[in-house]
């Protein structure tokens, strides 16, 4: 008996030296997870192409496509607060995204960013013009808000405005864990051949960064300090092969994941 066990013991310990991380599924955008309140966990991805949140069970089987709908030359910055009753009080789901557009002037340039609540079905429950950052902050015992950071950037000093929401439903905990801000990033136009706007944003108490850009065989060509002030980046990539290359934003202990820039 003795010999049996020590036998199992032994080959469960072949068994554990032998495990290793395998790679579940693969996504080609951004990707995060969320706790639905009566739907349970869902994956969620960002689609900038197609301006889509695509929602995916466990099993990444492809649950639901909601449209993010931006103006002509916006561009998608960002999805969040993935949701079934904080928005409304219907049983579809709701969510909030960014949106943001480069506007060239005769001696420089600035970005406009806003923001939109939607349902499922694309339908605006909320527009904030403006809007570049938004965030659930708590205010008492059991109480949220909605705070959207706004800026307008087409004058100089640019002018700051919050605007403040009261929300019909409360939060569950998956929103609350994910409200660390997010860095964004976005390269456009996307595939280029001569120039290559970044925009981007760093977390509020983040003051620099270093964006890396490299080469598709992991070679670093460039990097680039950024700030929290400016949010884009102009890089001249006319001297580069076609082909396809990466970037990434890196501060502190945190890189973010990258992504991917066709040069033609």
């Amino acid at each position: 008996m003795k010999r049996l066990f020590s036998t199992g013991i032994f080959f469960m310990l072949i068994l554990a030296i032998n495990a290793q991380v395998t790679l579940d599924k693969r996504y080609e955008y951004s990707t995060s997870i969320v706790k639905l309140e009566t739907l349970g966990y869902k994956y969620y991805v960002m689609d900038v192409p197609s301006s889509q949140c695509k929602i995916y069970n466990l099993d990444h089987s492809l649950f639901k496509t909601i449209s993010c709908s931006v103006p002509s030359n916006f561009y998608l910055a960002d999805v969040k607060f993935i949701s079934e009753n904080l928005f409304d009080n219907d049983a579809g789901i709701e969510l909030a995204y960014t949106y943001y557009k480069y506007v060239p002037t005769q001696s420089s340039y600035y970005y406009e960013y806003d923001s939109k609540i939607i349902n499922e079905d694309g339908s605006a429950l909320q527009t904030i013009d403006g809007a570049r950052y938004i965030y659930i902050n708590q205010i008492e015992d059991n109480t949220y808000k909605l705070f959207a950071y706004c800026f307008d950037y087409s004058v100089f000093p640019e002018i700051v405005w919050t605007n403040i929401y009261d929300l019909p439903g409360t939060p569950i905990v998956s929103i609350l864990e994910n409200e660390t801000p997010e860095i964004w990033m976005n390269a456009f136009p996307n595939p280029a051949s001569q120039s290559v706007k970044v925009a981007y944003n760093l977390p509020k108490n983040v003051a620099t960064g270093v964006l890396h850009f490299i080469d598709n065989n992991g070679r670093e060509l460039e990097q680039f300090i950024v700030d929290n002030h400016t949010g884009h980046l102009a890089l001249d990539v006319s001297s580069f092969k076609s082909g396809i290359y990466h970037y990434f934003i890196e501060f502190g202990n945190t890189k973010t994941p990258s992504k991917k820039l066709v040069i033609r």
